[in-house]
């Protein structure tokens, strides 16, 4: 599919017209010379940036807080021209995460005319590896996110459809639901579409139910608080058949506050660590309406080891729970697949193979780096070997067990390779993972990869006891607003729903950890 801007004859009739207006002409190639998709911005005196006519733009995402390149950015096919006036201009050039950046400065004269070509080269090539690269969480409309998969090279990406209370959000999908419809869009062997997902987004947090057979009942009609949750994780859930992976429940964040609800009674498949709050050009680091950080988690890197500690707590209670990304581009000012989960599986695609790969690893999250490890029996030992890999200069590896950074490695400067091995002994730990960072900028870019389990057993009171405290702090938030729900029944099972996950959290306490 592709997006065919006007021609310069038709373009001129539409464009508002500049004193002494000149023509800038970009054309966007691959390695090879060939056209190629791509993500371009055009920064001109000033810092004002400027677009060509019917080129296709993320209007309704917000600014939240973060510098407004990215909603002046616009993705083409190719080439496309523009009718600007004169000055010195910035061109920047994007295909996703695999490809390097590129910029490049001209000058233009008034009534003159210049023309610039971006060659957009890969700096790794994942798919050549296995890995197959996906964003779970983007709202924006089938046929935008069709081009810009192909411009971010993003393998897979579920469209929420179905999103209750946000109606200015809506797009327009034709009834997917029909028996004979096709939800799943393949653009071609390495970029695939879907659309039977919604988003439960209300009082209590948010949960992404991915790859649905059929719509949930009662969606649109729910209240902030009411039904829980619950109600709909478990219709996502009935409709799986047999050993089936689909359909899939993420955590779309760890801090909202009925998360811990849900992974007591009905745990997710996966959860965000690396979420829309991360943006190519900064960080909204807040908890929103969710649980705030203590005060010990301050600053950027604060909010984001808030995350990790939720997520760690989790995988310390025996949870196997792999690691998920998303932007939510379309609402935040997020590139589709700037945060991506990375799949490895061979043979052609298919959403099932994608989730079954999720669930069974290896896997990883990153918004920069790629990040390969492998555990391995040496003795009575285990060897970890980590491959970091980055167009920009990577900061440190670390080695997280239980939670805790039990090994690491600075990186000297300048550096964009980077191997390492580890020894660990695994009769201490349940779990263990990797994680890198690029040096700080606008945001914060980094891999983690998911746990590998371990034998080892966790004493894990701390972490039980850190959910029996957040429990205990929502029954009585219930109990302060209990215009939260409908009448006092539905305020009586919802309390009832909260015991039996504190109960879950206060014998995880008394046991000292078993497995889940």
């Amino acid at each position: 599919m592709k997006r065919i801007l006007p021609c310069v004859a038709a373009f001129a009739l539409l464009i508002p017209s500049f004193a002494h207006a000149s023509m800038l002409r970009i054309a966007v190639v691959d390695e090879s010379g060939q056209p190629i998709w791509g993500r371009l911005e055009v920064l001109g005196p000033g810092g004002k940036m400027y677009q060509p006519l019917g080129a296709l733009r993320d209007l309704k995402a917000g600014l939240h807080g973060v510098q407004p390149e990215y909603l002046g950015s616009f993705i083409i096919h190719g080439d496309c021209r523009m009718e600007v006036p004169a000055g010195q201009y910035r061109v920047v050039g994007e295909h996703g995460t695999e490809y390097q950046r590129v910029e490049k400065s001209v000058a233009i004269e008034a009534d003159g005319e210049a023309s610039v070509t971006l060659e957009l080269r890969p700096w790794i090539r994942m798919a050549k590896l296995g890995w197959w690269s996906g964003d779970l969480h983007v709202h924006r409309t089938p046929a935008d996110t069709q081009e810009a998969v192909q411009a971010e090279d993003l393998n897979f990406c579920p469209v929420i459809t179905s999103w209750p209370h946000r109606k200015s959000y809506e797009v327009e999908t034709g009834d997917i639901w029909r028996s004979e419809a096709d939800s799943t869009i393949g653009i071609d062997a390495r970029h695939w579409v879907t659309l039977r997902n919604a988003e439960d987004e209300r009082g209590g947090g948010a949960w992404l139910m991915l790859q649905l057979n059929s719509p949930l009942e009662n969606f649109e009609g729910s209240a902030d608080w009411w039904p829980p949750a619950l109600n709909f994780i478990r219709q996502a859930r009935s409709q799986r058949v047999s050993q089936a992976v689909l359909p899939w429940v993420d955590a779309e964040k760890p801090f909202w506050w009925e998360v811990p609800v849900v992974m007591a009674i009905e745990p997710a498949d996966s959860m965000e660590i690396l979420c829309n709050q991360l943006t190519e050009y900064g960080i909204e680091a807040s908890e929103a309406w969710g649980r705030p950080r203590e005060h010990s988690f301050a600053g950027r890197e604060g909010w984001l080891n808030y995350i990790l500690s939720l997520y760690y707590h989790y995988l310390n209670l025996g949870f196997h729970l792999p690691a998920s990304a998303g932007t939510a581009s379309g609402v935040l000012p997020n590139p589709i697949g700037f945060n991506r989960v990375y799949v490895k599986f061979s043979g052609p695609f298919s959403e099932g193979k994608w989730f079954r790969a999720l669930r069974e690893g290896p896997s990883f999250v990153t918004n920069g780096p790629m990040l390969f490890f492998q555990v391995k029996p040496q003795g009575e030992m285990m060897k970890a070997s980590v491959e970091a890999h980055s167009p920009q200069p990577l900061d440190r590896i670390e080695i997280v067990a239980n939670g805790e950074v039990i090994d690491w490695r600075p990186i000297p400067p300048g550096t964009n390779d980077f191997q390492a091995e580890f020894t660990v002994d695994p009769q201490k730990y349940s779990w263990i993972a990797a994680r890198c960072f690029l040096r700080e900028g606008d945001t914060l870019r980094l891999a983690h990869t998911s746990p590998v389990y371990l034998p080892g057993h966790h004493d894990c009171r701390s972490d039980a006891k850190y959910y029996v405290d957040w429990m205990n702090n929502l029954i009585q938030q219930i109990k302060e607003n209990p215009k939260r729900f409908p009448s006092a029944l539905e305020q009586s099972k919802e309390l009832d729903t909260y015991a039996q996950a504190l109960a879950f959290y206060q014998q995880r306490f008394e046991q000292g950890c078993a497995a889940n």
